[in-house]
């Protein structure tokens, strides 16, 4: 299993987002300074967007 998919997994599991989890996901995905940008209505975008780009699903 892979970082990115024990990510999503733990992701997953929660009732609310781990804002922590969600970084490292973006960061994994190379998207550091768009979640560094993203505020309270975008982040979840840029989450799914790093998720869609490695492949999981975290919902």
């Amino acid at each position: 299993m892979t970082r990115a998919q024990e990510l999503a997994q733990e992701i997953k599991g929660n009732d609310e987002w781990n804002l922590e989890l969600l970084k490292e996901l973006c960061e994994l995905a190379d998207m550091s300074e768009e979640w560094e940008s993203a505020d309270g209505e975008s982040f979840e975008s840029v989450a799914f967007k790093a998720a869609e780009k490695l492949g999981v699903e975290i919902i």
